[in-house]
Parts: structure tokens; C-alpha cells; sequence
């Protein structure tokens, strides 16, 4: 009999000593006893195959390579990676699934898995290539648009005359908080004529929406009030509607979710 991780330990311990007991003359009652189990549990055990009662049952299909997962993220390698690995061996599991099932691992046995860098030959060579050229990610462009991050004057004087739709973002952008900052409706309005005509689709097509809303827009420019708090209301009552759903009558949902002020003298 093959005692190998393809089978349970703990139904091969079960399986010998029901066999035992068995070929030492106990009763079935006597040996469920004993064993903690019931006497259908013998009787099966007694019956059946060896191979359908032993082996590991998996509730699902990428439980057979638990322990290959848990070795790859130890030694460091992505869970892209490892899910690349899964995919050569067979295993029909989508990538959102397997993540969730590799980020269960990580937290219950406390790995720190890498999850940006891929660990492949392939891509280890790819980034020592790219270490040798003065190159900008794609996230460095957007920080220096949103967040106002510094580029080096190299950099900036590269990318603009390379890509002068950068620049016409970045003007975009500057002038749009402007108009907020300082509650302009005259800036409003030019800003809309001025980049409907601009050659970039994203820009007019931007414009003119704001154009076609022209009443919310100017309200949002010149009133200091916000409906913020309303949608972090809701945002909270739909929070509290979701974790409850299938779980809790109606009653409760609207007892958590209404508010109902005390009546009479208590």
C-alpha cells in the first residue's frame, strides 16, 4: 500500500487499525468504541477499496498543489508566477481564484509574498535590460500629472516634446483645480471653450460634457456646500445592506438601517 501524500494520514491510521482490530476478533461495536467512530464507518472500512477510502478528497482543484504553493511563495516566488506554473501542470483554475487561494496561504502560514515583481528567468532578464537604459514608468508619468511629482528637467523636457499630450494633460489638469480654487465661473466658461476645440478627443470630449451639465457644474464652482456627507450616508447603508443580504429579515435591515425616535415619557 502506498502510504504517499496522495493520501490522508489520518484515514490510513483509521484504515490499519480497523483491520487490525478486524483480524484480532473484535466486534464492530466493539471496535467503533474503541476507534471513536461509528459502526457504518467500520463496516465501510471493512468493504471498501483501500484506494477510494484513502485518498485525499480535495474540495477543490488546486488543493492537490497546496504544498508545491506553499513552497514557491516561501522561497520568494510571485504569485504570478506560481499561477504560471499551476497553468503548465494542468491545473483548470481561473487567476482570480488562485490568488485568493495563495493570499489564504500567505496569511495563514505568515509568508510575504511577492506581489508586484515576477520572479521568472524571463522577466529577472528583462529588468537588468531596462537598468541600463534612464527610462520612466508609466506610474512616474501619472504622479507627475495628479500629484505634482517632480520629474528631473531632463525628463520633463524629454517626455513633452516626445508626447505633447502630456503637456496638453497637465495645462488641463492645472487649470481645472484652479477654476475650483478660486470659485471663477468666468475661468469655467473658458476653460469649456478652450478644450473643446482642442485637437485631443479625451480633452473635447471632457469639455463638452461639462458643457451638456453646465447647471451642476456651476453650482459645484460657486457653492461651498457638498452632498458628501448624503453619498457617505448611503455609502454606509448599502455597506450595511450587502453584509446582511441572505442572512437577516427585513426587520432587522430596517431596525439597523431607520432611525426611530423613542416615543412617550420613557
Amino acid at each position: 500500500m502506498d502510504n504517499s501524500s496522495e493520501y490522508s494520514e489520518r484515514r490510513l491510521q483509521l484504515y490499519h487499525d480497523i483491520k487490525e482490530y478486524l483480524a484480532a476478533g473484535y466486534s464492530k461495536r466493539e471496535i467503533a468504541r474503541k476507534l471513536h467512530c461509528g459502526r457504518d464507518t467500520v463496516t465501510k472500512y471493512e468493504q471498501r477499496d483501500f484506494n477510494p477510502l484513502c485518498k485525499k478528497e480535495y474540495r477543490s482543484k488546486i488543493d492537490q498543489y497546496h504544498d508545491m504553493i506553499v513552497k514557491l511563495l516561501s522561497a520568494g516566488v510571485s504569485r504570478m508566477d506560481v499561477y504560471m506554473q499551476l497553468k503548465t501542470l494542468g491545473c483548470p483554475i481561473k487567476r482570480t481564484a488562485a490568488y485568493d487561494y495563495m493570499n489564504k496561504i500567505a496569511q495563514r502560514y505568515q509568508i510575504d509574498i511577492s506581489i508586484y515583481k515576477s520572479t521568472s528567468s524571463e522577466a529577472v532578464q528583462t529588468r537588468k535590460k531596462l537598468n541600463k537604459y534612464d527610462h520612466i514608468t508609466r506610474a512616474g508619468v501619472f504622479r507627475f500629472l495628479w500629484m505634482e511629482k517632480e520629474l528631473s528637467e531632463y525628463h520633463q523636457k524629454y517626455i513633452i516634446e516626445k508626447y505633447p499630450v502630456v503637456q496638453e494633460l497637465r495645462c488641463c489638469i492645472l487649470e481645472f483645480r484652479e477654476i475650483f480654487k478660486k470659485k471663477n465661473l468666468p475661468m469655467l466658461y473658458l476653460f469649456i471653450e478652450k478644450y473643446k476645440k482642442s485637437p485631443y478627443k479625451g480633452l473635447s470630449r471632457f469639455a463638452r460634457g461639462l458643457e451638456k451639465d453646465i447647471e451642476a457644474v456651476e453650482n459645484a464652482v460657486a457653492s461651498d456646500l457638498s452632498n458628501g456627507f448624503v453619498e457617505g450616508s448611503n455609502n454606509k447603508l448599502k455597506m450595511i445592506k450587502r453584509t446582511m443580504y441572505g442572512r437577516c429579515s427585513k426587520e432587522l435591515l430596517a431596525a439597523k438601517m431607520m432611525y426611530q425616535p423613542r416615543t412617550g415619557n420613557g
